[in-house]
């Protein structure tokens, strides 16, 4: 069963009691969700003795997986999300700057209702995944110093975190994957809704670990921080490159568009 396949077949759901421990490892579970250090965090597995969830102090959380483990999910984040620049930095145990394992992705993952959309940027991936299998091309958006390719799809009575339910999937992938970063939410958020894909009220929004491991072993820990968008930069204003600590968001009717590794400026 691919990667895609698999995530369609078991979603993560939002339900659970909010706990507060310092550091929690789970493993034998099929699904958790909580707080820790004040991050909303939310773990699911279809073998939950195949992979084993923690939450790291602070933002930061670990995930390890062997090769019996089939489609999971977790991560730490917040409840609600909302359209903010994050900062990921992920890494494997090991020191490898990417997800190890058959299968897996990072991405920043979370929910909305009303109407109920479950949404995925996708920032990196294992060298096996094609996530974007099945799905139907809706366009692109410039944002980060990268070009992400916009899908949507549909699913129909399917697990959701209201229950079983009929809601689309939204997706941002970005085109030059990549271990750490500022993700510049509002842009995606701009995108979709620029093409018709619009969100409803925010649910949870999770920097995600997911996989199916499909007979690989992996291991990552991740840390994560977030601050508001901010003031986003002008017209013809630089919004990326290597090196650059400005605001990598653009106004309205302007997207970031890279002319070279070193500099990335708005334009309409």
């Amino acid at each position: 069963m691919n990667f895609l396949s698999c995530l369609l077949a078991f979603l993560a759901t939002a339900a659970g009691a909010a706990v507060t421990p310092k550091n929690d490892a789970r493993s034998g579970a099929t699904s958790i969700s909580g707080t820790n250090f004040g991050y909303y965090y939310t773990f699911s597995a279809e073998d939950g003795d195949a992979v084993t969830y923690t939450n790291l102090d602070d933002s930061e959380y670990s995930i390890q997986w062997n090769d019996n483990s089939g489609y999971f999910i977790g991560g730490k984040g917040w409840n609600p999300g909302s359209a903010q620049q994050i900062y990921f930095d992920l890494f494997d145990i090991t020191g490898q700057l990417a997800p190890r394992g058959l299968n897996s992705s990072l991405s920043i993952y979370g929910w909305t209702t009303d109407p109920p959309v479950e949404y995925r940027i996708i920032e990196s991936l294992a060298s096996d995944v094609d996530p974007a299998f099945g799905l139907t091309l809706q366009g692109t958006v410039t944002s980060d110093s990268s070009v992400y390719k916009i899908y949507r799809t549909e699913r129909v009575n399917a697990t959701s975190i209201m229950g079983i339910a009929t809601f689309s999937q939204y997706w941002s992938i970005r085109q030059s994957t990549r271990s750490a970063g500022f993700v510049t939410i509002a842009n995606h958020f701009n995108a979709w809704a620029a093409v018709g894909m619009p969100l409803g009220e925010l649910s949870y929004q999770i920097i995600a670990t997911e996989g199916h491991s499909g007979g690989g072993s992996g291991s990552v820990e991740v840390y994560t921080s977030s601050k508001p968008a901010g003031p986003c930069a002008a017209e013809y204003a630089q919004c990326g490159g290597q090196g650059f600590t400005g605001p990598t968001c653009c106004v309205s009717d302007t997207t970031c568009v890279v002319s070279n590794p070193f500099f990335s400026h708005c334009m309409a």
